[in-house]
């Protein structure tokens, strides 16, 4: 085996290792929280929400037809762009028949409850259009 051969083994190998120790991690996080036990024997999915910097921003739950966002990041309820979560919350409430709640703490976001969320297509709108509000926000 040649030293190129190894160091290529050996750099594939410590960035598995990575991959590995990062789920161990989110895994250890969603046992510590308390998130965790919500969603104990209900058939649903957690998700994370990422930044461009690979920083976990946020948790989505969802036990259908709860769909539960958890900030896990300090995101300022003041910002600008916190007005169009508002708007796409309010447009589908009054389009889709859900209902909202955006828990905020000292102007502190913290979480986003959405209830009435019966189907996966709402699922997938609501996850992929909080998610860009929220890797904006979170910059």
């Amino acid at each position: 085996m040649s030293s190129d051969d190894l160091k290529k083994f050996l750099e594939n190998k410590i960035a598995s290792l990575k991959k590995e120790l990062e789920y161990y991690e989110y895994l250890l996080s969603l046992v510590e929280s308390t998130s965790y036990i919500n969603i104990k024997g209900n058939k649903g999915s957690v998700e994370v929400v990422k930044n461009a910097k690979g920083e976990v921003i946020a948790e989505i739950i969802y036990t259908p037809p709860l769909f539960k966002m958890v900030i896990k990041t300090k995101i300022s309820s003041r910002k600008p762009i916190f007005s169009v979560l508002n708007k796409l919350l309010e447009s589908e409430k009054v389009s889709s028949k859900i209902d909202y709640e955006i828990v905020v703490d000292s102007d502190e976001l913290k979480e986003i409850v959405v209830k009435n969320v019966n189907d996966d297509i709402m699922y997938n709108k609501l996850k992929a259009g909080l998610q860009v509000i929220l890797e904006r926000i979170a910059e």
